[in-house]
């Protein structure tokens, strides 16, 4: 059985939560992943000559298994595609993101043109499948 059905004139998707909304990542991108994680979204104090730098906070209070969790700090670059997420003693570079998808309350996934993708979850984990 495949992940869809077919209905008269149309087909469903079964295989996607309709609660997943996928949007192109650019500067209208900003709002709703901030609201998405449940955060504020701050122009950065550095910026490129051409567009704006934003940052979100993820505090990770809200994962059960680990409260103390760090921060995590996600820089967007959307003017070239970018984010950035320093998590710990670690740093991702995302480049050429194309779109994400937004999990309301649980996860950003910022995916490339090719399936790659890096996930920010709202509990403060990153996971990067590329």
């Amino acid at each position: 059985m495949s992940g869809t059905q077919d209905h008269p004139g149309r087909e469903i998707d079964l295989s996607r939560s309709p609660l997943i909304r996928t949007i192109p990542f650019d500067k209208n991108a900003v709002d709703p992943i901030a609201e998405c994680l449940g955060v504020a979204a701050t122009v950065a104090p550095f910026r490129l000559p051409s567009s704006t730098v934003w940052q979100l906070t993820v505090s990770g209070e809200h994962n059960l298994d680990r409260p103390n969790r760090p921060v995590v700090l996600i820089t967007l670059w959307p003017g070239i595609h970018r984010v950035d997420v320093i998590a710990g003693p670690a740093t991702t570079v995302f480049t050429d993101v194309q779109t994400v998808d937004l999990v309301p309350g649980v996860e950003i996934q910022f995916r490339r043109g090719n399936r790659d993708l890096l996930i920010v979850a709202a509990v403060g984990k990153v996971i990067v499948r590329a």
